[in-house]
């Protein structure tokens, strides 16, 4: 009889402990579902951009770093000194002369820098114009005087010769920018090239009267205006083709008559220009030659 009644005790002990066991993985599994379900209710309720109020460890990491935008605006925490330089430096003077920069780009931004112009636009005006030149010295008064001989650059297109102000082989770049005008010669792209297949031609170069000290167009122009009817002027090809010129006339223009850079009927020229008087620069000097 006791023996008996040990065994119906430890049965009862045994199935309480397993209804006990149930409850409680019941209650886990009821709060698990109510976490998962108010959750899913809380994001159901964020609206679409609103921030997370559990941001995940992603969502932190990026919160601590600046925006593609801030990156390139040079405002964000990254900025360092390559931002501020982009900040403080003015977009229209630096695109020319930035290595990365497309030629095109570059062409373009430094044309509105200088304010020089294009065929057919009179709002712009003609290139070449002098900005903070320096008085030449009498040793550099003297070298403009003289014969020069240049070499043709590497990517200069041509060499223009005019033996009457003693210019020999100055190499000419086939664009309007500072950088071409600094070198040497600047062709305005726009305009004929002496090889242009078409019906006439008005190859329009462009040089300085005085430019910066230490740059090969310095006074490259000095003396243009002692050119006369007749006088010749000789340009180069790479190939060694030369296209010879006479001075056919020569007048003043307004910095926006950008009407000289267009062709004229039946005339096949070569346009020279430079800025005068010296030293207000306030004219354009012309120099007209037809090809013969």
């Amino acid at each position: 009889m006791f023996r008996g009644g040990g065994s119906l005790l430890k049965v009862g002990v045994a199935m309480m402990a397993l209804a006990l066991l149930v409850v409680i993985a019941a209650a886990v599994v009821s709060l698990t579902v109510g976490g998962e379900s108010g959750r899913a209710a809380e994001g159901a309720r964020k609206l679409p951009g609103e921030p997370s109020p559990h941001p995940s460890a992603e969502e932190e990491e990026g919160a601590t770093k600046s925006s593609p935008a801030e990156e390139v605006s040079g405002h964000g925490s990254s900025q360092g000194k390559g931002g501020q330089e982009a900040e403080e430096r003015p977009a229209s003077a630096s695109s020319p002369s930035s290595p990365g920069a497309r030629p095109e780009a570059q062409q373009r931004a430094a044309r509105k820098a200088g304010g020089e112009s294009r065929p057919g636009r009179g709002q712009r005006t003609l290139p070449a114009g002098e900005y903070d030149w320096q008085r030449p010295t009498q040793r550099e008064i003297e070298a403009a005087n003289a014969p020069r001989h240049y070499e043709l650059l590497p990517g200069a297109i041509m060499a223009l010769t005019i033996g009457k102000i003693g210019v020999y082989n100055a190499p000419v770049f086939d664009s309007d920018s500072r950088q071409a005008l600094a070198k040497g010669v600047a062709h305005i792209p726009e305009t004929s090239l002496p090889w242009s297949e078409t019906p006439e031609r008005n190859v329009y170069l462009a040089g300085h009267r005085m430019g910066f000290r230490g740059t090969w167009s310095r006074m490259l122009f000095y003396n243009l205006d002692e050119l006369r009817k007749g006088d010749k002027i000789v340009l180069k090809d790479r190939r060694g083709r030369t296209y010879e010129y006479r001075v056919s006339e020569t007048f003043l223009a307004e910095p926006g008559d950008s009407w000289v850079m267009g062709r004229v009927r039946g005339r096949d020229m070569v346009t020279l220009q430079t800025c005068t008087p010296i030293p207000t620069f306030e004219k354009r000097l012309i120099v007209r030659a037809d090809r013969v």
